[in-house]
């Protein structure tokens, strides 16, 4: 077997971090002044995985296995999945300890990317690699960076790469990275500094249902966070196109007021109304509204919160092409109501 490093290969993690040092998707001195959910939402390795490109038909990881995950997606499985775009998916099957994985990677045109995707519901760090012929690590495209709930990081999807960050990803050529945290994600400011400094192509915001009864808030604060949230993000990427994804349905919640008197139909329209002023107040024609109301059916979503696969795939077509726009591409909107 040829050993080649694994680091080249990681894909889903901030640039100027390591996965094998950190384990986290957020800097660790920024974990140190967040709330206890967002931080163990961020060790799930949501989005993270090896791209492979080249000739070699198998692969060695070398694994230090860690501690289970607290909010990984609870509908994927247990283990390393691996994807070829066109062909069925693969298990390996994640060992209980420290040891080598033996991934065998499907029969493709070698410039075809491979991806494997790191179990979620277990901290896995890669320290070893090794291909039958040599690997090769897939081109980078324009680095995407996605902000959001539960449903961003992948709830409820069958298997890693079907969330709808994943999908917009493949089907645009993009290097995402799913800053998507289950449970929290509710406008913390430490994290627009994250994308702030993050040297992002394109972003997307796609938070607020936490909102409502996670942590809940009022009408007044929603729109007021997302206010600095985006002022916060624009001082460190001034001409960058950013996407605002506003919550998507959530039946329950759509007309019955939280504690503080707001419902989700409430909150949703106070966020964007902040989004719209903001851009309004700067001239910001680089920043993009899309109302999540209509974006997933109330019948795609698995529990009355989060979308299963169709959700996700039609999450993904109502945000595509509006991240295509922002970054020059010639893709059509799948569905109008973006403003």
């Amino acid at each position: 077997m040829i050993q080649v490093q694994p680091e080249p290969f990681l894909r889903g993690v901030l640039p100027g971090l390591s996965w094998a040092e950190g384990g986290s998707r957020l800097p660790l001195a920024g974990c140190a002044k967040l709330t206890a959910d967002t931080v163990r939402a961020a060790r799930v390795p949501a989005g993270v995985h090896l791209a492979f490109t080249g000739p070699a038909s198998t692969v060695e990881l070398t694994v230090e296995v860690g501690e289970r995950t607290t909010v990984p997606a609870p509908t994927v499985p247990e283990g390393f999945v691996v994807r070829v775009p066109g062909s069925p998916s693969r298990l390996v099957p994640l060992p209980s300890r420290d040891g080598t994985v033996r991934v065998r990677l499907p029969e493709r045109d070698r410039d075809r990317v491979v991806r494997v995707y790191l179990p979620e519901s277990t901290e896995v760090t890669v320290v070893g690699l090794a291909g039958d012929q040599r690997p090769e690590p897939a081109a980078r495209g324009p680095l995407w960076v996605v902000y959001g709930d539960s449903i961003t990081q992948g709830w409820s999807v069958t298997e890693p790469g079907l969330a709808w960050p994943s999908q917009v990803a493949d089907t645009l050529g993009l290097d995402l990275v799913n800053l998507g945290f289950a449970g929290s994600a509710r406008g913390e400011l430490l994290t627009a500094d994250v994308l702030a400094a993050s040297g992002a192509e394109a972003v997307t915001l796609a938070w607020g249902t936490n909102a409502y009864s996670s942590l809940p808030t009022s009408t007044a604060q929603i729109a007021e966070t997302m206010r600095l949230y985006l002022t916060t993000v624009r001082e460190g990427l001034p001409e960058v196109p950013v996407v605002v994804v506003s919550p998507i349905v959530r039946p329950d919640a759509e007309h019955v007021p939280n504690r503080f008197g707001a419902s989700l139909a409430d909150l949703r329209a106070g966020l964007e109304g902040a989004v719209r002023r903001f851009a309004e107040a700067r001239g910001d024609d680089r920043v993009t509204l899309v109302p999540g109301l209509d974006l997933v059916a109330p019948e795609h979503l698995v529990d009355g919160i989060h979308p299963g696969d169709v959700g996700h795939r039609s999450l993904a077509e109502g945000v595509m092409p509006h991240v295509a726009a922002g970054l020059g591409r010639d893709v059509a909107p799948a569905r109008a109501g973006a403003t």
